[in-house]
């Protein structure tokens, strides 16, 4: 891969269902972030202490709530790929 390439943005089952049931405006939110994280995945979220590891979260502003949508997702850099595992709103 050259510098500056987009990585490439797939979603999981559950990430494709919390995109399927985000309000258009969740949807609006998440869809920019998409555009954020294929340019910079290191850079959009922070690294989330979970067991397998490498799973970041990333905290959206929805309606002017901060933290209203987060963003699970995991970076594969032998792909150049970036899944996002799953969406969570609400308060």
């Amino acid at each position: 891969m050259t510098a500056g390439t987009p990585w490439a943005v797939l979603y999981s089952e559950t990430g494709r269902a919390g995109l399927a049931t985000a309000t258009a405006e969740e949807r609006a939110h998440i869809l920019g972030f998409e555009k954020q994280v294929a340019e910079s995945p290191y850079t959009c979220g922070e690294l989330y202490p979970d067991r397998v590891g490498g799973l970041y979260t990333a905290l959206l502003a929805v309606g002017g709530r901060m933290a209203w949508t987060s963003v699970l997702y995991r970076i594969d850099e032998a792909r150049h790929e970036v899944l996002i595992v799953a969406i969570v709103s609400g308060p």
